[in-house]
């Protein structure tokens, strides 16, 4: 059998980028992946690009700024493909701008999509991982949750904020058996910011700020995930994995 064989898994922002490497590699592991995004064009893609069988992988468009959608999703995921033992809060947006002009709109649609949203999933979707007896739940953090970025305030504070409902719900469920972790991204390449890393002074910053003198792609982020939902993940709960190249560890000046 296949390492996730048989358990249900839901991942949010599924359509592209990080989520759509997730959801690829939990599916290549032999989950049923539920993927969830606004994005309706971009779900029938991703659909179409893992190639699968409605039984093992559907489409759920849902705007996770509405808390009634967001609540109401994991039992739709689990009449379609069976009891999510699985969550990955990956759904992100972020708004770029000085702290002096950020508008209260930015900042509460950031905090409902990147902090509200995986605080709901997780409460919808932790009975039917009781029921099993456990389950994984992975929120995707990001470097800024540790060292914030300028200009980027309300994105800062969501996922600091999403780092510490992580230590939250482990220390909080994890004698009932359910696992809750994080991954940190780094600087990674994805289709929406790909153009950036073709601007040679960019690129040479990222190389020169990275121990591992080079940038992430979707695929590392992944595999990081398919770890913490893996049986060999079994003693770790509550913890952040940073998977940034050693991006954090310090700066050579």
């Amino acid at each position: 059998m296949s390492a996730l064989e048989g358990r249900t898994a839901l991942v949010t922002g599924a359509a592209q980028g990080l989520g759509l490497a997730i959801a690829s590699k939990l599916h290549s592991l032999g989950a049923r992946v539920a993927l969830v995004d606004i994005n309706e064009a971009a779900l029938k893609e991703a659909i179409s690009h893992l190639d699968a069988s409605p039984e093992q992988v559907e489409a759920f468009c849902v705007d996770l700024q509405d808390s009634t959608q967001t609540i109401a999703l994991p039992a739709a995921v689990a009449e379609r493909l069976g009891d999510v033992s699985i969550l990955v809060n990956n759904a992100g947006i972020r708004s770029i701008s000085p702290i002096m002009e950020h508008s209260l709109s930015s900042w509460k649609s950031t905090l409902d999509v990147n902090l509200t949203a995986p605080f709901n999933l997780i409460k919808a979707t932790v009975p039917q991982m009781l029921a099993q007896g456990g389950g994984r739940i992975v929120n995707i953090t990001s470097v800024a949750a540790e060292l914030g970025f300028k200009n980027r305030s309300s994105y800062n504070v969501s996922k600091a904020a999403l780092e510490m409902l992580t230590k939250s719900v482990a220390l909080e469920l994890g004698a009932q058996g359910i696992r809750c972790n994080a991954v940190a991204p780094g600087i990674i390449e994805t289709p929406l910011n790909s153009d950036y890393f073709r601007d040679a002074a960019f690129a040479k910053t990222i190389v020169d700020n990275t121990p591992a003198a080079t940038w992430g792609q979707p695929d590392d982020i992944g595999e990081a995930v398919a770890f913490l939902c893996g049986d060999g993940a079994n003693f770790i709960n509550g913890a952040t994995i940073l998977v940034d190249g050693g991006w954090s560890a310090g700066k050579g000046y």
